[in-house]
């Protein structure tokens, strides 16, 4: 059996961490195979990617950027993965450092699994179309500190004209990220919805508001006094254009995170916040 590691060495205690854990996983009997770059660009992304098509399990090291973006690699291949943190809060993080004896229970057969619902991110527009998998969320933003003007409309239902600061779109798993802090509700990650908050709007009455998983949203993007971004799960921005139209989907990759330890969302959550304020 085989099991890739992939530790973002950016993080001060990853590499330390990663050689711990591959102690454990080999004396259980794992093989492990490398996959330090997976979080680069290029030719090591590519080859991290390959090795992970030969492999049982991901265990990703780091905070919960680099653990996102792990689950969405492994998601490709339908393999689980473990997150081990690396980083400050770790919400998507199924183990501590201190707690990384407890990778044993990995020989254990019918561990439990919890999947996660993903977004898919269509930008169209006159230079053609892109797509994106946002296991957290999207965000239209300007480039300034400054109210935007956009439309949004429910599949082929008619649009509504919104005035903020920008917006938030994001899953279950990503309530507890950007648009808790817009103000937006705590959504149960096993739940499959999307959420939908304004940043700053200029309304009274703008609030978040959660849609159903297989909603359609629909924002089309007219000219405005300055630069609109696209930012992905806290990935490089993309310059969005005067007609350009974002299509936001439940996408149909869902990634897959193993449970070892005997806490809930509720624990995991009380514990985060608790210890941040």
């Amino acid at each position: 059996m085989k099991i890739a590691v992939a530790p973002n060495l950016e993080k001060k205690d990853a590499e330390a961490c990663a050689k711990e854990a591959a102690e454990i996983l080999e004396a259980c009997g794992w093989e492990v195979v490398p996959a330090f770059g997976l979080y680069q660009e290029g030719l090591r992304r590519r080859t991290a990617e390959e090795a992970l098509a030969s492999c049982q399990l991901l265990l990703a090291i780091g905070g919960d950027g680099t653990i996102i973006r792990a689950a969405k690699a492994a998601a490709v291949r339908d393999i689980p993965v473990l997150g081990v943190n690396a980083g400050k809060l770790g919400f998507t993080a199924g183990l501590e450092r201190e707690e990384l004896a407890m990778l044993a229970r990995l020989t254990e057969p019918d561990l439990p699994e919890e999947r996660r619902m993903m977004l898919r991110v269509t930008l169209t527009g006159p230079h053609g179309s892109q797509s994106f998998s946002a296991l957290n969320d999207a965000v239209v933003s300007a480039e300034l500190a400054a109210i935007i003007d956009y439309q949004v409309s429910l599949g082929r239902e008619r649009s509504y004209n919104c005035r903020a600061d920008g917006f938030i779109v994001a899953t279950p798993t990503g309530s507890t990220a950007y648009s808790l802090s817009a103000g937006g509700p705590v959504v149960e990650p096993s739940l499959d919805c999307m959420i939908y908050t304004p940043i700053c709007p200029h309304s009274l009455f703008s609030r978040s508001v959660v849609f159903a998983s297989d909603t359609e949203l629909t924002v089309d993007i007219p000219r405005n006094r300055g630069k609109l971004f696209l930012t992905v799960d806290g990935e490089p921005p993309v310059e969005l254009r005067p007609g350009d139209r974002l299509a936001i989907t439940k996408s149909p990759q869902s990634p897959r995170f193993i449970k070892l330890t005997k806490s809930n969302f509720y624990d995991i959550l009380s514990q985060k916040l608790l210890v941040n304020q």
